[in-house]
């Protein structure tokens, strides 16, 4: 009986110790890696946008504004965004006054 619990036992710390050594080889810093360097390239391609242009984030909005302080934007019940202005120009109309 005692070697067959001896046996038991060797035979569950093999599979522990394969468990153990296997696991460092899994994909986890790849990603990591990956994600990160795609990060990077988020933030680079938003830090060279260019001028920066504001738009009310209702969902709605049709015209974009030189300021987050125009008289168009008052009545904006949500956020006061920026936007990069070639975007903006392709996407909305400027702003009567600000324009």
């Amino acid at each position: 009986m005692k070697h067959l619990l001896l046996q038991a036992v060797l035979l569950a710390l093999s599979f522990t110790t394969q468990a153990q050594t296997t696991h460092p080889r899994t994909t986890h810093k790849t990603v990591t890696h990956q994600a990160t360097a795609k990060v990077k390239v988020k933030t680079k391609t938003r830090a060279s946008s260019g001028p920066k242009v504001y738009y009310c984030a209702s969902g709605n909005t049709v015209k974009y504004h030189a300021s987050p302080d125009c008289r168009g934007l008052v009545r904006c019940s949500v956020a006061v965004l920026p936007i990069a202005l070639a975007t903006a120009q392709q996407r909305m109309d400027p702003c009567k006054w600000c324009y």
